[in-house]
């Protein structure tokens, strides 16, 4: 037996959505204190992303694949115990757009 209205739409909003064009240097993001999710898409290049710590070609903790989207838990920093409160981005190579949502 389904319970509930079939036709109800329910759509979840971003808390916090970060669009950016020039990710040539690495970029922070501060997270908003209820998030618990964000959705990262890459745009026209791979985006690589480290937690709490400056991200490079060298020292990353994921790729986002040029093109796509991941939807992304945010994790506990081993050192506090606490979620971590910063995320970092740079472009894999020159031209690639960033867009972050917070969940």
């Amino acid at each position: 037996m389904i319970y509930g209205n079939q036709n109800q739409s329910r759509t979840i909003s971003a808390i916090v959505t970060t669009y950016d064009a020039t990710v040539s240097a690495s970029t922070s993001i501060t997270l908003n204190a209820a998030t618990r999710q964000i959705l990262v898409t890459a745009i026209d290049k791979a985006i690589l992303l480290k937690w709490g710590a400056t991200a490079s070609t060298s020292a990353f903790d994921q790729v986002i694949p040029a093109n796509a989207q991941v939807m992304i838990n945010r994790p506990i920093d081993p050192a506090t115990g606490a979620l971590y409160t910063t995320v970092q981005f740079i472009e894999q190579v020159a031209t690639a757009i960033l867009i972050v949502q917070e969940y």
